[in-house]
């Protein structure tokens, strides 16, 4: 890492930083704070730029980063706290900040691959929802996650910080139509499990005699086949036409006026009961 000196709120990397944490550069995501960096580097990330303060230099686990990111060969840049703070995203920066290449993964090739535990995250507009789904389905031994179009970016600030950096290392794939891979799951005999949260949601939905059929408490779904669950929208979860492509539908039995659980909640529940019935293999 080649360091310079930068005293200047309005000099241009600054506002690369913050272009970056906008989103506005979709080849690059911006990460902040201690864990998350020391998780990059410890998951091979492509560092483009660091951004530090003197504070990082105060404590072992700062030096010991710092060292790390001195064998990387990327830009770095030593800025005062008030520079900090125009480039970080949270109150209280912890002092270091930095711009790395965005995963990519193709959804085909995963695909290909034969994944056996897919997440689609269909619509989720909440980024520490979809960040702590991201955290749960790598902790679960998830194969990827897919989030279909109109999903929040699993690689804005907010839903990197929630996923506790699960999000450099699951293979993510965004941005994809969700026709498209209900396609590539039919092709690969993955099974599109749906599902419902709401009992009242569930009462309207197996008045189809037909969905009835194909519905179950999550506990009595075979979840050891291949699967793909799939996660709709927090406030109105899955949309007809994500409904109609599903195989078969899980729902999570509760009190009749609890209205539904959080889709995290949800995410977790079905994961860990996934991992169960396959007897917590690769969770080592």
């Amino acid at each position: 890492m080649l360091v310079e000196k930068i005293t200047s709120r309005q000099n241009p990397l600054v506002k690369r930083f913050r272009r970056v944490r906008a989103g506005d550069e979709r080849h690059h995501i911006f990460l902040e704070g201690l864990r998350l960096i020391e998780d990059a580097v410890a998951a091979g990330a492509h560092f483009e730029t660091v951004a530090f303060t003197s504070a990082l230099e105060t404590s072992e686990r700062g030096l010991q980063l710092l060292d790390e990111l001195q064998k990387i060969p990327c830009r770095g840049a030593h800025v005062p706290p008030q520079v900090m703070q125009a480039i970080a995203d949270t109150q209280s920066p912890q002092g270091i900040a930095a711009i790395v290449s965005r995963p990519f993964y193709e959804l085909a090739e995963m695909f290909a691959a034969r994944p056996t535990l897919v997440v689609i995250a269909d619509g989720l507009q909440d980024p520490g929802n979809l960040g702590t789904i991201i955290r749960t389905a790598e902790a679960a031994s998830a194969d990827c996650l897919v989030t279909t179009r109109d999903t929040v970016d699993p690689f804005n600030p907010r839903a990197l910080r929630a996923s506790m950096g699960s999000a450099l290392r699951l293979p993510i794939i965004t941005d994809v139509a969700g026709a498209d891979v209900a396609q590539l799951c039919r092709e690969h005999q993955i099974a599109l499990v749906g599902t419902r949260t709401s009992p009242a949601r569930m009462a309207v939905m197996i008045e189809d005699a037909a969905r009835a059929e194909k519905t179950c408490a999550y506990t009595e779904a075979d979840l050891t086949i291949p699967l793909a669950f799939i996660l709709g929208r927090e406030a109105t979860g899955l949309a007809d036409e994500t409904a109609a492509d599903a195989d078969r539908f899980v729902y999570i039995p509760m009190r009749l006026h609890i209205e539904s659980l959080n889709v995290s909640a949800a995410a977790a529940i079905l994961l860990y009961e996934a991992a169960r019935q396959r007897q917590f293999i690769n969770m080592k």
